[in-house]
């Protein structure tokens, strides 16, 4: 009798083993490693690219265009001037407040753009831009 009851709590404890599985937690998953965006170098060669690399540096800027006498109530535009270095200045001005009117305030901000695509804030003057400007 005690080896019936031996053979069964042998068959037993290996039926618990094999459908219990290990007392050890399940590992977590590992998270995917995100790749960091790398910059791309953009080079500027012509006015346009060089404003629209300034463009980019902030969303107060989106939706600027070059300055044009035809146009009447712009809130945002830009005006390059090539430098010896093959590379561009950029003058980026945010008008507000009556703009139909030609604007009652405005900030502007110079850059240097670079032929290879850097960018650099050169100086800002004008009105000190609210807050709650839209963007």
């Amino acid at each position: 009798m005690l080896t019936y009851r031996l053979a069964l709590l042998v068959v037993l404890v290996a039926a618990l083993a094999a459908c219990g599985g290990s007392a050890a937690p399940s590992p977590s998953p590992v998270p995917t490693a995100r790749p960091t965006p790398t910059p791309i170098a953009a080079p500027a060669t012509t006015p346009a690219e060089a404003a629209a690399l300034v463009i980019a540096t902030n969303a107060i800027f989106a939706g600027a265009m070059p300055l044009s006498p035809d146009v009447i109530g712009a809130t945002k535009w830009w005006v390059a001037t090539p430098l010896a270095n093959g590379g561009y200045t950029i003058e980026m001005t945010v008008g507000w407040g009556d703009c139909p009117a030609g604007c009652i305030e405005r900030h502007v901000w110079t850059f240097e753009v670079a032929p290879d695509g850097g960018v650099k804030l050169v100086s800002e003057s004008g009105d000190e831009v609210p807050a709650d400007l839209p963007a």
